[in-house]
């Protein structure tokens, strides 16, 4: 994405009129009975990034639920439930799944560029920039003979910050997001992100945990390696 394209995203918020909080029901239709939720990410470890999105956070304060440090990621590519015999449309086999992993096993690690807060009808976020078409290529790799992303909306790559507690006017978040965005919209480069495989416990989804560390498995070899693109 340009570095531009989230104009429209934040116009989009501030004519809203209440945002899209949780709705009962939804995740259990949702996960139809199933536990796992594959995705792949780009885990985020840059301390002024972490920073950034404690700042946004602390101001929307009863707003959201905040996403923790340690969970900071930008979506790369999302998988689905892991099956080894598809039944719905958000299935996806394990053969494909590990199809993924071949391909990108000897990826360099990419790069991002982190921006402004926004945000969706659902959260907060900051923007996050792809200049050097890291994340492009890294999507591009990930979609293997036979793999079909779950998406219902064109890929806006993104840290959330927090999800909404509930709906609510939208009016007097964009306020806040606006005195924010005229203070933290320097741009930052980041390298310090890893592509990793998650699993999500699809009854409590704010949760990810690490089924395949690309990046911290070749940790090693990169620091054996001084001329290993970083």
């Amino acid at each position: 994405m340009s570095l531009g394209g989230f104009a429209e995203t934040w116009a989009q918020f501030c004519a809203r009129e209440r945002t899209l909080g949780p709705s009962e029901g939804v995740i259990e239709s949702w996960r139809r009975g199933r536990d796992r939720y594959a995705v792949w990410t780009l885990r985020v470890t840059d301390a002024l990034v972490i920073a950034r999105m404690a700042a946004v956070a602390s101001r929307l304060e009863g707003a959201i639920v905040p996403v923790r440090p340690e969970d900071a990621h930008v979506t790369v590519w999302v998988c689905g439930f892991p099956v080894a015999a598809p039944r719905f449309d958000d299935d996806v086999t394990e053969a494909i799944i590990a199809a993924q992993r071949a391909a990108v096993a000897n990826l360099s690690r990419p790069q991002i560029v982190v921006g402004a807060p926004n945000a969706f009808a659902t959260c907060a976020f900051l923007e996050v920039h792809d200049p050097h078409g890291d994340l492009a290529a890294l999507r591009a790799t990930l979609a293997v003979p036979g793999g079909k992303e779950v998406r219902f909306d064109r890929y806006r790559p993104h840290l959330t910050v927090g999800r909404f507690v509930d709906t609510r006017p939208a009016a007097p978040i964009a306020a806040v997001l606006e005195s924010l965005r005229g203070g933290l919209v320097e741009l930052r480069a980041v390298h310090d992100c890893a592509l990793e495989l998650v699993e999500m416990d699809a009854r409590a989804p704010e949760r990810l945990t690490t089924i395949w560390p690309l990046y911290r498995r070749n940790a090693a070899a990169e620091a054996a390696s001084p001329g290993t693109p970083a």
